[in-house]
């Protein structure tokens, strides 16, 4: 990069080897930062599938490549610096941790599935201190390469937010652009940005320009994606840099470094400013949490934000687990396996966390503390490096070369503090080349390279023996790796036909396809599910119940996941096995207790066995801690009602009424439930009743619902069918005060008439047509044809 000042320019070229740029070490180089964002999601169910896979492609492509070049042959300090340097040694100790903790995993295929994908990346940063060693000029074109790239990301956020401002999307949560999702999209700007401070700080002319540009845009984009890490991260990345560039002032006394961090200071000013305006005057008026202003955004950490409180819950999960296994953790990738243990007591659904959203956290739980300190230390290594070539006040060239991987591990320490970017494999391509450049730079840095000695006045290995079938070895495994990975992606795509099922409802495709076609590994899909139960769910819809029950025994990859418990006991009920249907589900229960499909199975084959009373405490102690499931009200209403509880019944659905005012289902099974629990004491006297008034034995049957309405007055049904009897009887003003006192119960229709009709045809029996003729009116009014056709017939001038 060129330098701060003339002179340091001119000192530094000096240094620079003359030869010519190597192109092919550079696009390698620059591969990586481009390979996972140019990866399709080729339809798997997870797009780090594919993106894991061409990474560990282009790791045997480079080091293909790397170690059948003839200087990298004559230069074996370029290939062992990785292991001699801090930076490295810590990076191995983490890879070396990570492997004993398969001692302790649940699922060690999980653990496999894992390591090869951390061994990838982790293979990739030592192949990217290679290229780096071969030729660190190459730095500088990366940082334009990856500015360019983080221009045009930054880019499509604006894009996609002019679609947000003209109603093309309906929420800003559902920009993305290439990467999973939105936050992924901002960690990917976010954490891209140093190579654009790199520029602007150590460049001229041109390329300061471009450096410019890439950090407006970037913390210009970063803002409209709204999210709070982020928005932390400008704040500690502004600090850390205005702290640095007033160190370099002191040091050299140029008044270019306060101008930088004043430049800076105004993009991010004026980003502030073009976000603010932007959505205060031209967002679409929303309830969404993403439309408000970054203070807005970020008062919402201390608050109890559903997110925030879900992370936090999950570290404490992480820390309950993290106790019981200090030393050598979990086991890798079993996180979300160990941790369900304690989700699934208060977890409603199978919507689990397969992630710690903080890979300091995830890493430690999974590896144990020594593992945790190595890759804590990582970037502890790295900072502290760049401290040391700041203090020092070394030459612009070496503040350089490491300000790129110090700043840029800064920016990925946040994400990795609130997010998953182990999982996102372009996230991981940005820590490859921070981590890579950072090894072989400060392996230059503190000359720990081979120089030419007496006895090897060349600089080659003295040891060939062993150096080569370390080679072939080290080759071998990133070829089972990719392998591996290969597995992983077909796996994927099957995943994501299973899930586009779901999705419409309906399982279309033939339980063959899948009992034959999913690869050995994994044996969970990317959101933790079974395998098995994804072939469960084909068999069970073709019926092959013993299938079913003979595939989810087997199966051990998730012990704490009660999915397989719960479809053995539908496949057990399927064949009228009671008894052994009713054990499962009571495993399942015990595991996940606030699962309500289980709960409703659970209760129906108590019931069955004549258990109600059993039923009744599970269903009370759910209603007790979980209001808002509708389906469990009217659930929970019908199961007292089939116990013969009718007043539990209708109070169970009262109370449903209360939180669902205005649904309808809930408020027709209250009428059912209402109308029960008054007629089930006086069945006897109802039965009487409604024979009378079947048979037209209607002085009989008024006097039956008059000794109804006598024990029950609340009985509605009864008056509305007394009324009618009084009239046919010829009693019209009793039929009337029973009309009336419907009318003031707000009942305005029956069965049997319009209320307000009927009481017009009793006032025209007793003569009063003015009476008669207001509630044919208003029973015409509403709609009523016989009201209508009486107000016509009796009321319409020139009628009697």
């Amino acid at each position: 990069m060129a330098k701060q000042a003339p002179k340091a320019a001119t000192a530094t070229s000096k240094k620079l080897p003359q030869t010519p740029v190597k192109i092919s070490y550079l696009f390698l180089l620059i591969a990586y930062g481009f390979v996972t964002v140019l990866t399709p999601n080729l339809k798997t169910l997870d797009s780090n599938g594919p993106k894991f896979l061409t990474l560990a492609l282009l790791n045997l492509a480079t080091y293909l490549f790397l170690f059948t070049r003839k200087e990298v042959k004559t230069r074996p300090e370029w290939y062992y610096a990785f292991f001699t340097n801090g930076i490295g040694i810590a990076y191995t100790g983490l890879m070396v941790v990570s492997l004993f903790s398969f001692f302790k995993a649940i699922n060690v295929l999980e653990s496999v599935l894992l390591f090869t994908r951390i061994f990838t990346t982790f293979s990739a940063a030592y192949l990217v201190s290679v290229l780096v060693l071969a030729d660190k000029r190459n730095i500088l074109y990366l940082c334009v390469a990856m500015t360019l790239l983080l221009i045009y990301e930054s880019l499509t956020v604006f894009s996609e937010i002019n679609k947000y401002i003209h109603g093309k999307l309906s929420s800003i949560g559902e920009i993305q652009s290439v990467y999973s999702n939105k936050n992924g999209l901002a960690s990917a700007v976010f954490v891209k940005i140093p190579f654009a401070l790199g520029l602007m700080v150590f460049s001229r002319k041109w390329l300061r320009a471009i450096g410019i540009l890439g950090i407006f845009l970037a913390i210009t984009a970063t803002l409209f994606l709204s999210t709070r890490a982020f928005y932390l991260g400008l704040f500690a990345l502004t600090v850390l840099l205005t702290i640095f560039s007033i160190i370099r002032f002191f040091q050299t006394h140029n008044k270019y470094q306060l101008r930088l961090i004043g430049i800076y200071l105004i993009l991010v000013l004026f980003a502030f400013l073009i976000f603010s305006t932007t959505q205060r005057y031209l967002y679409p008026q929303t309830q969404s949490g993403y439309d408000v202003s970054v203070e807005a955004r970020l008062v919402t950490i201390a608050k109890t934000d559903a997110s925030v409180v879900a992370r936090l819950e999950g570290w404490k999960r992480s820390w309950h687990v993290f106790k019981e296994n200090p030393i050598l953790g979990i086991g890798l990738g079993n996180w979300k396996i160990a941790t369900l243990k304690e989700e699934n007591l208060t977890s409603q659904d199978f919507t689990f966390h397969y992630k710690a959203h903080n890979d300091f956290i995830e890493i430690t739980t999974e590896t144990g503390i020594f593992g945790g300190l190595f890759f804590i230390a990582l970037f502890l290594l790295i900072g502290l490096a760049f401290i040391k070539v700041v203090l020092k006040n070394s030459s612009p060239e070496w503040l350089t070369l490491l300000f790129l991987p110090a700043f840029g591990l800064l920016c990925y320490s946040v994400d990795a503090f609130f997010n998953f970017p182990q999982d996102r494999p372009e996230i991981q391509a940005l820590f490859v080349l921070y981590v890579g450049m950072a090894v072989a730079v400060s392996f230059l840095y503190t000359g720990e390279s081979a120089r030419p000695s007496k006895s090897n006045p060349t600089g080659k290995s003295g040891n060939n023996f062993f150096r080569l079938p370390m080679i072939i070895a080290y080759g071998l495994v990133l070829t089972v790796s990719a392998n591996i990975l290969y597995q992983n992606f077909n796996s994927q795509k099957l995943q994501r036909i299973v899930y586009d099922d779901i999705i419409r409802g309906k399982l279309t495709h033939p339980a063959s396809m899948f009992l034959n076609g999913f690869p050995a590994i994994p044996d969970l899909n990317s959101l933790g599910e079974p395998i098995a139960v994804l072939k469960a769910r084909y068999l069970m819809n073709e019926q092959r119940y013993n299938e079913v029950i003979a595939l989810l025994k087997k199966d051990k990859s998730s012990p704490f996941d009660s999915r397989p418990e719960y479809l053995i006991a539908i496949a057990y009920k399927n064949q009228n096995n009671i008894d052994t249907s009713l054990a499962y589900s009571q495993k399942a229960y015990n595991m996940k207790p606030n699962f309500f499909n289980n709960i409703s199975l659970l209760c129906e084959l108590l019931q069955q066995k004549g258990l109600q009373k059993e039923g009744e405490v599970i269903v009370d102690k759910y209603l007790s801690q979980t209001k808002n499931n509708k389906e469990a009200w009217l659930y929970a209403s019908s199961f007292y009602d089939n116990s013969g509880n009718i007043q539990k019944a209708a109070s169970v659905i009262d109370t449903a009424a209360n939180y669902f005012p205005t649904d309808s289902l809930v408020l027709n099974q209250k009428a059912i439930m209402s109308r029960k629990a008054i007629i089930v004491p006086y069945q006897v006297l109802y039965n009487a009743a409604s024979g009378a008034f079947n048979a037209k034995k209607y002085n009989e049957a008024s006097r039956y619902y008059t000794e109804l309405l006598t024990k029950e007055p609340r009985f509605t049904e009864a008056r509305n069918y007394r009324a009618y009897c009084y009239y046919y009887i010829k009693e019209y003003t009793k039929s009337n005060l029973d009309l009336d006192f419907l009318i003031s119960s707000g009942v305005t229709h029956s069965s049997l008439y319009n209320v307000y009709n009927m009481r017009g045809v009793n006032y025209g029996n007793l003569g009063n047509k003015e009476e008669a003729c207001k509630n044919y009116k208003i029973a015409a009014d509403m709609g009523d044809k016989n009201g209508l056709d009486n107000y016509a017939k009796f009321c319409q001038p020139g009628k009697k």
